[in-house]
């Protein structure tokens, strides 16, 4: 832990030092995480009514079950897109403007092998979903409302999607500094289960640790965000768009990017931290024949 915390503390300062990696990380931070805090703080959830009518049209449309495919299949090139900018964005915060289109593609193509577990599960959850929520909704109601059972019933599918995002995510930092040094991706997964070994319980801990980070900048963006566009939304139902909303919105706008910033910033001392565990204790030198000697005396 103490090992850890050096790391970790050492990581922050330089990622603070160096702005230029609050872009790059920024612009992962928003494509992984950023857009959640947004939907979540401008968009109104949907209520109990309106999901049931939204599911019971994909049920009964004359398009079932290709609807459903289809709607997978727009979310999965929708993720593909993220994993490709999310990668772009690595490959500078670890090698600036020297980072390569071959060095972004194979970075690329580790986050797909490194996510395709937890793709899997959540998958299997959407396929339990279909089945679970139609029972939940139309069953009477017993307390708690059908979207949380529906989501407990889901929930250890959530649990196992938790754990391979965590495994993968730690493989896939492990095996992208090996990719980005020149090996292949076969190579470098199959080195990374050793690098993560050398780094020790310093790895865990930041395998524990970042998630949690990383969900509580979350969940204050997203507050933020929802306690800002509260009175915007207001304004905008019951006035219209006026000059005294465009003010608003472009202060919005600005703290927005201030949050995004923010974010690129954590992204990068993620990595940085990583960086510095994955790279091993730091050896001292042997003391040379030389000064192992002792000096004569004239």
């Amino acid at each position: 832990m103490r090992r850890w915390l050096g790391h970790a503390s050492t990581a922050a300062a330089e990622a603070a030092d160096r702005p230029e990696l609050w872009l790059p990380g920024a612009l992962a931070w928003t494509v992984t995480l950023g857009w959640i805090a947004l939907v979540v703080g401008v968009a109104r959830p949907p209520t109990v009514a309106e999901l049931t009518f939204i599911g019971a049209g994909i049920f009964t449309s004359g398009a079932w079950p290709w609807n459903a495919f289809a709607i997978g299949a727009a979310a999965l090139v929708l993720l593909l897109a993220a994993f490709a900018l999310a990668s772009a964005a690595e490959a500078v915060i670890l090698r600036g403007s020297r980072a390569s289109g071959a060095q972004m593609a194979r970075l690329f193509l580790l986050r797909v092998v490194c996510a395709t577990p937890t793709v899997v599960v959540l998958i299997a959850m959407a396929t339990a979903a279909f089945m679970v929520a139609p029972l939940e909704f139309n069953a009477p109601d017993a307390g708690g409302g059908p979207v949380l059972r529906t989501i407990l019933r889901l929930a250890p599918f959530l649990v196992v999607a938790g754990i391979t995002l965590a495994a993968g995510a730690a493989i896939h930092v492990a095996a992208g500094r090996e990719v980005i040094a020149g090996s292949s991706v076969g190579a470098a997964l199959r080195q990374a289960p050793s690098g993560l070994r050398r780094a020790g319980t310093g790895a865990t801990v930041q395998a524990i640790v970042l998630p949690l980070v990383d969900g509580l900048s979350l969940g204050l963006a997203a507050i933020a965000l929802r306690v800002l566009w509260a009175p915007i939304g207001s304004r905008i139902v019951g006035a219209g768009i006026d000059a005294a909303v465009l003010l608003l919105l472009v202060g919005f706008v600005a703290i927005w990017l201030c949050l995004v910033l923010g974010g690129g910033a954590l992204h990068a001392w993620g990595i940085l931290t990583w960086g510095r565990l994955l790279d091993g204790p730091t050896r001292r030198p042997r003391p040379s024949a030389e000064r192992m000697e002792t000096p004569s005396r004239p």
